[in-house]
């Protein structure tokens, strides 16, 4: 199919026949919209044209440079209807600058993809269903994020110093910092063997503090410094047991800056017991527990578990003999975590036997602090 006129709506001055049909072929280009498979020769500016070399034909523009395809001669020209009860397919974009609003009880249906099939060069805000991780997932500008999808978990159980930086997509956090466990002393001597003979262990180390609180976003920062503490060191000889040391959480955010007393977030760390029994014969050293640390700066403190007191056995026999390999150990001091991170060593009892190698008199290590950090 071709136009009648190629362009030229020029009417010449001519007779009364030939007037008359040039005039119906212009009347028919504006009637089919110079419909035709090659675009009309003379063109002025916004003049249209059905172009039908494709399939279905394109209805297109001239804007004085080039042709604008205005849309499919299709159903709706893949334009939306607002009285149209059917479903309208589009292959283009859909831009929009104002709300889309469904006031009915319906639905609005998601692009639905794996994860390979994401968009290769997707723009910030950008939504769909991946059908992998069966969540829904948004573009933040610079990754994927899955929306609702539960707790995220950052942990930090062993000795030293990290950066912490907040998870995309999460705003909301809750920090749990506990300090390191106090270590075991050792036992210098038992005693002598005999009747009435007593018989003495070392005491257990203190437990680490704990310390809870809950930040958002604007009050954690971009990023957080955690300082976990190690446990009392564990001897290679006789002597007091080692302080743990402090657990520290530190926030870059307006808690920094509006209430300074309530940072660094602080797991204290448990103490050390004091060397047990030094005499053959006499109590002439008690061995003291290791104190516990406390919460320092959390919504929620708590304090460790001081340990117990050393073990005493008066025996009452003729012949000590066995009992310094008797494990009659005094506990080390419960965290918050239990005998878990943050714990006290327990304290020695024997001191004639070993335990891959090590004395069982030396005194014991302190379990390692810990800093949990929840956020969603």
């Amino acid at each position: 199919m071709t136009n009648n006129t190629n362009g030229d709506y020029d009417l010449a001055n001519q007779g009364g026949q030939t007037f008359r049909q040039e005039l119906n072929g212009i009347l028919e280009d504006i009637k089919t919209i110079n419909a035709g498979s090659t675009a009309p020769a003379i063109k002025a500016d916004w003049m249209l044209w059905a172009d039908t070399s494709t399939s279905p034909p394109k209805l297109k523009v001239w804007n004085g440079a080039v042709w604008l395809v205005l849309g499919d001669l299709a159903t709706q020209m893949n334009h939306a209807s607002v009285t149209s009860q059917t479903y309208q397919n589009f292959a283009g974009t859909i831009q929009c600058a104002g709300e889309i609003i469904c006031n009915a009880n319906t639905k609005l249906k998601m692009p639905v993809g794996t994860t390979n099939q994401r968009p290769l060069t997707p723009t910030q805000g950008d939504t769909r269903l991946n059908s992998t991780l069966k969540l829904l997932e948004t573009y933040s500008g610079s990754a994927w994020l899955s929306m609702f999808s539960g707790l995220h978990t950052a942990v930090y159980g062993s000795a030293g110093t990290y950066t912490y930086t907040p998870p995309e997509g999460r705003t909301e956090f809750l920090v749990i910092c506990t300090g390191g466990g106090g270590g075991g002393a050792g036992v210098s001597v038992h005693g002598s063997s005999g009747a009435g003979t007593n018989y003495w262990g070392a005491s257990g180390g203190g437990a680490g503090g704990t310390a809870i609180r809950k930040y958002n976003l604007a009050e954690l920062g971009s990023s957080a410094t955690a300082v976990v503490g190690a446990g009392g060191n564990a001897l290679s000889g006789m002597g007091n047991g080692d302080d743990g040391d402090d657990s520290v959480f530190t926030v870059t955010g307006i808690t920094a800056q509006s209430h300074p007393t309530q940072v660094p977030l602080t797991g204290e760390k448990g103490g050390g017991s004091s060397i047990a029994y030094s005499g053959s014969t006499d109590a002439k050293a008690m061995s003291r527990p290791g104190w516990p640390g406390h919460g320092v700066n959390g919504e929620v403190n708590c304090s460790g578990e001081k340990a117990e007191f050393q073990t005493i056995n008066n025996y009452t026999g003729t012949t000590a003999t066995g009992f310094d390999s008797v494990s009659m150990n005094s506990s080390g001091g419960g965290s918050f975590w239990g005998k878990g991170p943050g714990a006290g060593a327990n304290g020695a009892w024997s001191n004639g036997g070993s335990t891959n190698g090590i004395p069982d008199a030396y005194g014991k290590a302190g379990k390692p602090g810990i800093i949990v950090v929840l956020s969603w």
